[in-house]
Parts: structure tokens; C-alpha cells; sequence
């Protein structure tokens, strides 16, 4: 089963808002939203499940009573639902990954789970599938996606970290299992992947774009 699995359980401490990063307001829609309409675009992802932590508890209030969204749990593999939030300590990225892929290991090691930050509102179902589909093709157990650093400069849009002129776009795929897994890398020219909106200076980028 190919899932998407939406990380929206940090405390987005660079947004300097007291708004969830997950519930911030882009053109009076908040962020999560379009993330998750572009997970529901995409032809290859069949179920979502949305990561939340108690850094960001209105976050988990917005998926369950908003958005109907179901805990994670034992009937996630035996009905039709699509959408499921699954807890997490928040203590951060690297453990959240690890006791997430713990989780699912215990239920199956034969799903691919594709990683989306809850800040990445331009990435449409296009791109998803793809990504998805290099993976596919493929025959590493991970992938990792990075975007030149030359789309972040022609647009104008800072990044924190860079390895050889290449910048992570906080898109990554893993097999379900608590294992070191090797990967491929994914080298993608879409702008739509570098408006993180982890600051108010991309955040008000964003609003022009949408």
C-alpha cells in the first residue's frame, strides 16, 4: 500500500506565529489543507495519515473534528477510510520518523510511505505520483528529494541548508520498517517544492503564488 504520511507535529518555531504551522492562514485557508487536497490529486497514494504531537494539539482537534479524520489504529488496513492521524511524543523529526516507522512495521513491511512536510502547500498530486513513480522504478528501498539551489535564488526564496548546491525539499520515501534503509536521490527543478512555509517571509510568497 503506497501511504502519505504528513509530518505536522513540530512546533514551527521559525514562523514566529502563535498559530499551529499546520492551521496558519494562507489566503484564509489553513496550510494543512492544501496539502492534504494535493495528496487526494494524486492517482498512486491510497490512504493519509497526518503525524500530530502535543507541540501542536489544535492541529489534532482541526483533522478529528474538521476534518473527520480516525485514529490510527488495527481497522486502518480493513476499511474504505482514507484519512487517519497518528500520535506522536513530538520530541522531534528524527525520533517521531523512527517510532512512526516502528508503528507501522508492527502491521506490515511492505508498504511505502511517502513523507510530506505540512508546510509544502504548492506540491500538487502531479508531482507526488511523480516522485512515486521514480521511486517505483527504481530498486532502493528509500528515496530522498532535493531541489538546485538556483530555483531558490531565481525566485528569491531562502534556504537553511544546502550539500553540493542541492537543497532537501522535505519529500522523502521509506519502507515501513525501523530499519537504516539505503536510498536514491531524487533531484527535482520544481519550484513548487521550495515554498516551505516555515517563515513569514515565504508565507507571504505563497499567498502570490496561490
Amino acid at each position: 500500500m503506497i501511504i502519505a504520511l504528513v509530518m505536522a507535529g513540530g512546533k514551527g518555531l521559525r514562523l514566529k506565529s502563535d498559530i499551529e504551522k499546520p492551521l496558519y492562514p494562507i489566503n484564509d485557508k489553513p496550510l494543512i489543507n492544501y496539502v492534504l487536497n494535493n495528496i487526494n490529486e494524486s492517482k498512486l497514494i491510497e490512504k493519509t495519515v497526518v503525524a500530530v504531537s502535543p507541540n501542536a494539539p489544535k492541529t489534532k482537534d482541526y483533522l478529528i473534528n474538521d476534518l473527520n479524520f480516525s485514529k490510527f489504529d488495527k481497522s486502518f488496513y480493513g476499511n474504505d477510510k482514507k484519512d487517519f492521524y497518528l500520535d506522536t511524543l513530538g520530541n522531534g523529526y528524527v525520533e517521531d520518523l523512527s517510532n512512526i516507522l516502528e508503528t507501522f512495521e508492527k502491521k506490515s513491511k511492505e508498504d511505502i510511505l511517502i513523507f510530506v512536510n505540512a508546510d509544502l502547500p504548492l506540491v500538487n498530486g502531479e508531482i507526488l505520483d511523480e516522485i512515486l513513480t521514480h521511486y517505483l522504478n527504481q530498486d532502493k528501498p528509500a528515496l530522498s528529494t532535493s531541489v538546485p539551489v538556483e530555483i531558490f535564488e531565481e525566485y528569491g526564496v531562502n534556504y537553511s541548508y544546502e550539500f553540493n548546491g542541492k537543497v532537501p525539499s522535505g519529500i522523502n520515501i521509506l519502507r515501513s520498517e525501523n530499519v537504516v534503509q539505503e536510498e536514491e536521490l531524487l533531484i527535482i527543478s520544481r519550484y513548487e517544492l521550495i515554498f516551505n512555509v516555515n517563515t513569514i517571509d515565504i508565507a507571504i510568497l505563497t499567498n502570490k503564488f496561490l
